[in-house]
């Protein structure tokens, strides 16, 4: 593993969440309860950036067209409304690893 450092971590802890540039991706990063969760911000449909964070349902929700993303496995929950009929099991997205290093939320970039 190849950790680069992000943002601080009291910084997402009062946000929630957050989707960070890290070298040639980006990356969203969630704080559910204290439990850092990590994957691709990129949605798979349209490649918009990754933002509406549900900790109930440890979801996300792409701001484009609403497609919704599983925390726990990166699975596409609900296809994108303009697309209802996406092939919702080829668009997931990858998780990254994330941890808490010294202060700062570091990311898995290997």
């Amino acid at each position: 593993m190849v950790w680069k450092r992000t943002i601080m971590a009291k910084a997402l802890e009062k946000a929630g969440h957050a989707s960070i540039k890290v070298e040639n991706s980006v990356v969203f990063v969630a704080n559910v309860d204290g439990k850092l969760i990590g994957m691709d911000a990129v949605c798979s449909h349209a490649r918009c950036i990754l933002g509406e964070l549900d900790k109930n349902a440890l979801t996300v929700k792409c701001p484009c067209h609403h497609a919704v993303f599983d925390l726990n496995t990166g699975k596409m929950l609900e296809p994108p409304y303009v697309a209802p009929d996406a092939p919702k099991e080829k668009l997931g997205l990858k998780l990254i690893p994330v941890r808490e290093n010294n202060g700062w939320i570091e990311v898995d970039v290997e």
